[in-house]
């Protein structure tokens, strides 16, 4: 795109949101967040526990199979990705050979090394972004480095995508992803950036490196505590403060079910969002694509977002213990406020319209002086760790 096709497409953009008397680069809504929720308790609903793991994402099928995803960075070290069965018991997916953890394997690149995101496309493809990175503070092994694509109807890997190793810095860690047509939108937490991948070619672009945007800037705030980021000893016990930190930057990801709009924002705050016209656009300078992010919403510390099919965005308050719904008519709406959602982390909504959300306890599972799961003794995860489920009211009763 040339910069008068740039201006253009600014134009119109301008003249849409003043359509809307929401200004240009300041497109937020004025509802408060601390309004009364909607649901009462009873609304949530614990569909899974876990006792050895914590999940960080999960995914569901059409026919209903959910897909747990378990991060290493807090010690799930027997499965990297599986299905929660209904008995609560979890079968390897797609098979114990892909979750195997052997540093000894003569196949380097068909198992999981460190993945740290998944989604479900509508055409029920699975895909799993591993980071390549086995402990916080650790480089990215670059052999290891791919996005892997799972067909859900015959359980079997699809294709692996190896991410260029020139898209990636010695600090990338690369937290979260969304997909639509062609296209692939990769966070970078640890070298704060976005990785756009086109799936034809295989090939990467970084694109708004070291945005302001991209970092926490802010204090995070969870349970009462305070998370800085900024230098503290007396915090990072058991990481290096700067890997443990960069988890706070953009890990984030939602794209709309056109997949126009890309939705993306760090553990602090605030929501922004950017045309991914913009994004596929590789003529683009980084002057001209930077006029094209939005500040979308000054939400508050938060674990995960997510796009349901009518658009809507659902926010997971890590601050109040809350799940928030922002509408494409841009209502801000709290759906419920619960103790039990300690750390909500990455929602996820189903094709029946069911919000499903993992309560991580993130906080305590970082921060401890004590390893979690290998010393269950400790007091800072109070297991068992759970899933919970919500069925989403309508948007306009």
């Amino acid at each position: 795109m040339t910069f008068s096709k740039l201006c253009s497409y600014s134009i119109v953009l301008a003249a849409t949101l003043m359509c809307n008397n929401i200004p240009i680069n300041h497109a937020w809504a004025g509802s408060p967040l601390d309004q009364p929720p909607i649901l009462t308790a009873s609304a949530l609903h614990d569909v899974a526990k876990f006792n050895k793991e914590i999940p960080d994402h999960i995914a569901i099928s059409k026919d209903g199979r959910m897909f747990v995803l378990f991060p290493h960075y807090v010690e799930n070290t027997t499965l990297s990705l599986a299905i929660r069965n209904s008995d609560n018991s979890l079968q390897p997916y797609p098979d114990a050979t892909w979750n195997q953890q052997n540093s000894n394997k003569t196949d380097k690149k068909n198992y999981f090394f460190a993945p740290t995101s998944m989604t479900i496309t509508s055409d029920e493809f699975l895909w799993v972004l591993d980071s390549g990175v086995k402990q916080l503070g650790s480089s990215a092994n670059y052999d290891h480095v791919k996005l892997i694509k799972i067909d859900l109807k015959t359980n079997q890997v699809a294709k692996i995508f190896n991410i260029d190793r020139t898209v990636l810095t010695s600090k990338s860690l690369l937290t979260a992803i969304s997909i639509h047509g062609n296209h692939a939108y990769i966070a970078d937490a640890g070298a704060p950036a976005l990785i756009v991948m086109n799936l034809e070619t295989g090939s990467g672009r970084r694109v708004l490196e070291n945005s302001a945007t991209l970092y926490a800037r802010q204090a995070v705030i969870v349970d009462g505590k305070i998370i800085k980021p900024a230098s503290d000893n007396s915090v990072l016990p058991n990481a290096t403060q700067e890997a443990l930190f960069s988890l706070l930057n953009v890990n984030q990801l939602a794209i709309s079910p056109d997949g126009r709009w890309l939705y993306y924002q760090t553990a602090s705050g605030p929501l922004y969002r950017i045309d991914t016209y913009l994004l596929n656009d590789a003529s683009l300078t980084p002057v001209e694509l930077s006029e094209g992010m939005t500040l979308w919403y000054k939400t508050r510390s938060a674990g995960g977002i997510a796009c349901g099919p009518d658009g809507s965005l659902y926010i997971t308050d890590i601050a109040t213990n809350s799940i928030y719904r922002f509408t494409t008519g841009r209502i801000l709406t709290k759906l419920i406020t619960d103790k039990r959602l300690q750390w909500p982390s990455h929602p996820f909504v189903s094709n029946k319209n069911i919000l499903y959300i993992p309560a991580t306890q993130l906080d305590k599972a970082l921060y401890t002086t004590k390893p979690v799961i290998t010393d269950q003794s400790h007091h800072a995860v109070q297991w068992p760790v759970e899933i919970f489920s919500l069925n989403i009211p309508n948007a306009n009763p």
